[in-house]
């Protein structure tokens, strides 16, 4: 109804999961990569959570469309079923033409099927949507699906995406061991105020315009009634463009903003109000069954933590002093390089850098080098190959606080690649070492991250003393 009179070509703001439309903002971009760096890696069990209206199946139909031929996908969009119903379904997602009467009738003809999916180099993907509506039972056998695989290799990865209480689930005594299982999660929340906007200028540049429809009073106020939830923000936002396309108002205000709100009756704290309502009913139902017995043990493993987190803490940074001492020294301390031209170069390029490192700045989850640093490396690269003395150390970093299984994969990845770069060089791989951090985020809340000097994600080479 609106479309030609703000020019647009489709409907930005339809609540549809439409892939075409998905923002990529940080969330998403780490969710994203985690995830597939999780089916790839065959981690075996993977868990996405986030509120209602995050964006959880829009960045599925993402993944799925990513991630190429040689991975064999099926989604269950309802996992509210019985078990044999259950297996059945799963069978039809993946195509298998048959329908199973019992449960170890299933178990047979799917083993085959994942044994063939392993010979042609194929990986098997189980997404379950939903997944807080998934019984006991039903996690159970799904935990023992899992069993189905060979010495060397997982046959089926399974990944769970539901809604924030769905961690309760995992959390109770008789589904413990497939929580033990699940090597990778990560929480979507909501957008922040920033997000928002980009997130709304993104919608309508894919719908085909380029003008700022709503005014920079109307985003604020977006986000103050949507809290930042994508499905409310699509919710407000295609009304807003309904009620301007009557008042013949070719830019949306702040006023038509909290007019529409109010139809929509939607308030400034509708969503916090649920979810405080929510989290207190689960804190309530918890402290009623296990009492005051449970409250006085949880606060000795509380406290029991919080003495091996300072234990932690302590021997991190004990570890610090240490390496820096040994491994940070002045360029012309640590090598003696042949070339005075080449050995001036390196000492100018390295004394732009704080404790003479090189600093290799990586994007959000990205793992490719930038086209500025190629020069660095391979002034580095020709001082080693002449200088068959030096050694170096690569240190990966990311910035996120999710699982830390993946933090410390990806930041490994990341200074394997800047080893594989000078190696293709002509360095020495027994030259380089290489170590995954992890995330050494430390940042206070309201810093901005973009101001420091030193990116969290990152790589960093130092001269390795111990090869002199």
């Amino acid at each position: 109804m609106y479309l030609s009179y703000y020019n647009l070509t489709e409907k930005p703001f339809q609540i549809n999961a439409d892939p075409k439309f998905l923002w990529y903002g940080e969330k998403h971009k780490e969710a994203l990569a985690m995830l597939k760096y999780g089916i790839l890696d065959n981690s075996g069990f993977l868990f996405l959570a986030g509120d209602i209206g995050t964006g959880k199946t829009t960045l599925i139909n993402s993944l799925t469309e990513q991630l190429g031929d040689q991975i064999i996908v099926a989604i269950i969009p309802d996992p509210g079923l019985g078990n044999i119903d259950f297996f059945n379904f799963i069978a039809a997602a993946f195509n298998i033409n048959n329908r199973f009467n019992s449960k170890g009738e299933f178990l047979v003809y799917f083993s085959h099927f994942l044994h063939k999916a392993h010979r042609d180099n194929k990986k098997v993907l189980l997404i379950i949507d939903e997944s807080q509506r998934l019984t006991d039972e039903i996690l159970e056998e799904i935990r023992l699906l899992s069993n189905i695989e060979k010495p060397d290799a997982k046959l089926i990865n399974i990944f769970f995406v539901g809604q924030n209480e769905c961690k309760d689930i995992f959390l109770k005594m008789e589904n413990r061991a497939l929580k033990q299982r699940i090597t990778i999660n990560y929480r979507i929340d909501p957008l922040t105020k920033n997000e928002t906007e980009q997130y709304v200028r993104h919608r309508l540049k894919v719908a085909g315009s380029e003008k700022k429809i709503f005014t920079p009073k109307a985003i604020r106020k977006i986000f103050t009634f949507s809290r930042g939830y994508p499905r409310l923000i699509n919710i407000i936002c295609d009304h807003c463009l309904l009620t301007g396309y009557a008042k013949g108002k070719k830019t949306i205000s702040g006023g038509i903003v909290k007019e529409c709100a109010k139809e929509l009756k939607i308030s400034p704290m509708t969503v916090e109000k649920k979810e405080k309502k929510r989290v207190k009913a689960t804190e309530t139902k918890q402290e009623g069954q296990q009492g005051k017995k449970g409250k006085k043990k949880r606060k000795i493993v509380g406290y029991i933590c919080l003495l091996v987190l300072l234990l932690l803490i302590a021997g991190y940074f004990h570890y610090l002093y240490d390496t820096k001492k040994i491994l940070v020294k002045p360029v012309t301390q640590i090598v003696k390089i042949q070339n005075k031209s080449v050995q001036k170069q390196l000492e100018t390029q390295f004394a732009i850098f704080p404790d003479q490192k090189l600093i290799i700045p990586f994007g959000y989850n990205s793992t490719e080098l930038s086209s500025d640093i190629f020069e660095k490396l391979d002034l580095l690269a020709s001082t080693m190959s002449s200088n068959p003395d030096v050694g170096i150390v690569i240190k990966g970093y990311t910035g996120q606080l999710g699982d830390l299984l993946y933090n410390k994969k990806l930041s490994g990845l990341r200074a394997n690649i800047v080893k594989n770069y000078l190696v293709d060089k002509g360095v020495s791989p027994n030259k380089i070492k290489t170590f995954g951090i992890g995330s050494v985020r430390q940042i206070e809340d309201g810093d901005d991250i973009e101001n420091k000097k030193i990116p969290e994600r990152r790589v960093e080479i130092e001269f390795d003393t111990n090869n002199q």
